[in-house]
């Protein structure tokens, strides 16, 4: 029996904690609920819904960029500061969704941060990033899993991943809104 080595290339990192216990959720619920109130909604990827103009100069949000670089830091790239490029609030409602898309070149890293959670609110999923893994079934099917994965949501969760990496909103089917923080940021090594 010959000995037979593995190399993945091209893996695509993604990563995702809960710092629910270190933000106060409420807070920033409360604020963009009142500017939802106040402004019209930017339209870019999402179908329905509201969203935010750039938020990231808000006081209430500096707690959470403040943890946002805390956890850039721990990645395994030593990171010595990031900048948050552009920060905006998502409120989705019953049917309401994001179009697949990705975030560019621009910029190093994107995440979301989700505030409020209702149950059957929607999923974000993502999409394989090689074009031309997806067209082959057997490694697909039987090793990658398949085109499309998913992290379940919940309040509190802090997701962070390269901005080349395609991904989209599934419908809400929840009476309540789900509310979210998106961010784009650059790395400073």
């Amino acid at each position: 029996m010959k000995i037979i080595k593995q190399e993945l290339f091209w893996p695509t990192p993604l990563w995702h904690t809960n710092i629910l216990d270190l933000i106060n959720n409420k807070e920033i619920e409360n604020w963009a609920l009142s500017e939802q109130k106040k402004s019209k909604s930017v339209i870019k990827s999402n179908r329905g819904g509201w969203q935010s103009d750039l938020i990231q100069s808000e006081v209430v949000f500096q707690n959470l960029i403040k943890n946002i670089e805390q956890i850039c830091q721990q990645l395994q790239f030593d990171i010595k500061k990031i900048v948050i490029t552009q920060m905006w609030v998502n409120i989705n409602n019953k049917g309401d969704w994001n179009l697949i898309h990705q975030h560019g070149g621009y910029y190093d890293l994107c995440g979301t941060y989700y505030v409020k959670v209702p149950k059957n609110s929607g999923n974000i999923i993502f999409r394989d990033p090689r074009p031309a893994a997806i067209g082959n079934a057997m490694i697909n099917k039987r090793f990658d899993k398949g085109e499309w994965k998913g992290i379940p949501i919940e309040e509190g969760l802090l997701m962070l991943w390269p901005t080349f990496l395609d991904h989209f909103v599934e419908p809400s089917k929840s009476d309540e809104s789900r509310i979210s923080i998106s961010f784009d940021l650059i790395v400073k090594t």
